[in-house]
């Protein structure tokens, strides 16, 4: 009874804005994904992972500071001296898998051609 007593004494136009903004607040409900990227094989790719790892970085911590990228990661071929990068992973928090698309296709492993195939799996961490 009492919310139809506030609803009543309110302008329409007030009533759709409250209305908006709830369902505003719903729609934009974020999801975590997993990016796992694997680089090229060839013999200039490490070359160029080097060459634009600075700018991948900077876009990388940018991500993170907005609350997009939760964590990321070179794989590597194994954890001695001699292993390589091979390849990274990501955990992005955003409201959709496109949205996780359209980040990576503007990444400079992308644009720069380290990564040369990467996949987006939807993920949920385990609340413990």
């Amino acid at each position: 009874m009492l919310l139809k007593s506030i609803i009543s004494k309110t302008s329409p136009a007030a009533t759709t804005r409250i209305a908006h903004r709830a369902f505003s607040a719903a729609a934009a409900q974020n999801h975590q994904f997993i990016v796992i990227a694997r680089d090229y094989k060839d013999a200039e790719a490490l070359n160029r992972r080097q060459s634009v790892r600075p700018k991948h970085l900077e876009g990388a911590t940018a991500l993170k500071k907005s609350g997009k990228l939760q964590l990321g990661g070179a794989l590597l071929t194994d954890h001695t001296e001699t292993g390589k990068m091979i390849g990274s992973i990501m955990i992005f928090e955003a409201e959709s898998q496109e949205e996780v698309v359209k980040i990576i296709e503007k990444d400079e492993y992308v644009t720069g051609k380290v990564w040369e195939n990467y996949q987006v799996i939807p993920f949920r961490s385990a609340k413990f």
